[in-house]
């Protein structure tokens, strides 16, 4: 999927079954109807919420998939917001606490590697 060019966007599935790239503004930049397999996938390993049960995002037409309901619009983070996100990520650089996200070989007998 295409991203925000200045790449300050975020990802979002609507309610409808539509995975969606916004900018920071939530334009959406790029869109994808998923199924509902495509769903179930999207949520593995947390909870699914129950709207997603029903939604298939392949019978959506253009123009909701371009111009969404309010819905399945993320809300924009408020100040308050952003300085919360900044205060726990400085807690969690002050206990020394990273993160690192690791590549599955594509048959997985081979030793992940860090990105």
């Amino acid at each position: 999927m295409k991203k925000a060019p200045d790449g300050r966007g975020i990802n979002a599935l609507g309610y409808d079954g539509v995975l969606r790239s916004f900018d920071e503004e939530r334009n959406v930049v790029d869109a994808i109807g998923l199924n509902p397999t495509q769903i179930r996938e999207y949520y593995e390993n947390f909870p699914l919420p129950k709207r997603f049960l029903a939604a298939d995002g392949r019978n959506i037409s253009r123009e909701d998939i371009f111009n969404p309901a309010a819905e399945n619009i993320p809300r924009k983070p408020t100040g308050e917001d952003m300085a919360k996100m900044k205060a726990h990520n400085e807690e969690l650089k002050r206990r020394g606490v990273t993160c690192s996200i690791s590549a599955k070989s594509a048959d997985d007998s081979e030793p992940s590697k860090s990105l």
